[in-house]
């Protein structure tokens, strides 16, 4: 029984550069030897060697791959089932990294529908939270969708979860339409699954779910984007979990930009606030700045606002003196609460004092109380006869203060 999967429920970080695996190490074309005279194991992939004692399996592709014009040189090499044996042999015995991600670039070069079970046996003994393992379902999932997926169901570890992103990214609408079909009580294939008490349909739907967004988000986050939305819209939970990693997949172009348009695109709701929250933050981490002056442009609402303080929260974190001066500049203003808010509560967990100090100059009295209580929370935990001092000033009431203490 698929008992591994357990574990993975919340698996959300799925390679998706499987078929570039290798690339940095294959453009040179020399063999490396050992300090004994000895070939070492990377030799065995180096696709541009053609030494005469290279009789490897991999040697073997590399030669049926020469024979090919260069229009299909990207095909796979037909492998007997003996190559690919011999190949899995090679990867078991290969002695370091480079040589065994060369080798496992030569099993997904030469993956194919008809080869992927016995190319699988060859992969078998890697840890299902290997990249390699993950890799290998998420390329076979992007040739062979669906068959993939309920393969995985009785097999040890996750391979379910790789094999949806990889179809995902390769035919996004078949990927979507299963799962938005899918019926598992009724679907005997998934019955073994649904015997396990830990897991449930609810439970493995949000998996696959979230599995599926990590795969169009790598090819088309618009796609992913109109999936999770419409998740929202029916009340599933994870919507904003599935929302920050598209957000995650546009800040891995390198261009903030990107995910600023991207997110200023969403319609006004609760998962464009914390998705807003995640995205200003990142942006924070190097570019404080930039993030606040993207902010400043976008309407004035809820979303803006939890982007500001998010910004303020981060930077804080990084250089708590540049915050505040930068927040002495604001004139008083919604942004400047909503600055406040974020400064104070991330100052608090270094000097809880100067938190609720922070907090209290916030002029919207609802947001002031707010952070009030978030700052004095911290503050309490830290420093209780402290924070009991303050509170007697605080001009808090007795219900917020107990919101604070935690008294009945």
């Amino acid at each position: 029984m698929k008992q591994n999967l357990i574990n993975h429920l919340i698996w959300a970080v799925i390679a998706i550069t499987a078929f570039a695996l290798g690339s940095k190490f294959s453009s040179g074309g020399s063999v490396n030897d050992d300090s004994n005279g000895t070939r070492s194991p990377a030799h065995l992939a180096s696709r541009q060697s053609s030494s005469p004692e290279d009789t490897s399996v991999a040697g073997n592709a590399r030669r049926k791959s020469s024979g090919r014009s260069s229009s299909d040189s990207s095909q796979p090499t037909s492998l007997s089932d003996e190559d690919i044996a011999e190949l899995g042999r090679e990867l078991r015995a290969a002695k370091g990294p480079i040589a065994r991600h060369l080798l496992f670039t030569e099993i997904l070069k030469n993956l194919t529908p008809e080869n992927a079970r016995l190319m699988r046996e060859q992969i078998a003994h890697l840890p299902p939270s290997s990249s390699e393992y993950r890799d290998f379902h998420y390329a076979w999932g992007g040739l062979a969708g669906k068959e993939v997926v309920e393969f995985g169901i009785t097999t040890p570890g996750d391979d379910m979860g790789p094999a949806i992103a990889g179809w995902a990214s390769a035919n996004p609408n078949d990927a979507i339409a299963w799962l938005e079909n899918l019926d598992m009580k009724n679907n005997p294939a998934y019955g073994e699954l649904l015997d396990i008490p830990q897991l449930t349909v609810e439970g493995l739907t949000t998996h696959f779910s979230r599995a599926l967004v990590n795969g169009l988000a790598a090819t088309d986050p618009d796609i992913a984007t109109d999936f999770v939305l419409n998740r929202f819209e029916n009340g599933d939970k994870s919507s904003h979990h599935m929302m920050h990693l598209i957000a995650g997949a546009h800040f891995r172009s390198g261009d903030p930009t990107q995910a600023t348009n991207w997110i200023e695109s969403i319609p006004e709701s609760d998962l464009k606030n914390t998705t807003m929250h995640r995205v200003a933050g990142e942006i924070a981490n190097t570019k404080p700045r930039q993030a606040l002056d993207w902010l400043q442009n976008t309407p004035q609402n809820e979303s803006r606002s939890h982007g500001i303080g998010a910004t303020l929260h981060t930077w804080a974190g990084k250089s708590p003196e540049k915050a505040a001066d930068y927040i002495a500049t604001m004139p008083p203003s919604e942004d400047r609460d909503a600055a406040t808010y974020g400064y104070a509560t991330r100052v608090v967990h270094d000097d809880p004092a100067v938190g609720v100090e922070w907090a209290s100059n916030i002029s919207n009295p609802e947001s002031r109380n707010r952070a009030l209580i978030d700052t004095g929370r911290t503050y309490y935990k830290k420093d209780r006869e402290g924070a009991t001092a303050w509170l007697s000033t605080s001009g808090l009431t007795p219900g917020q203060q107990k919101k604070i203490t935690g008294g009945k």
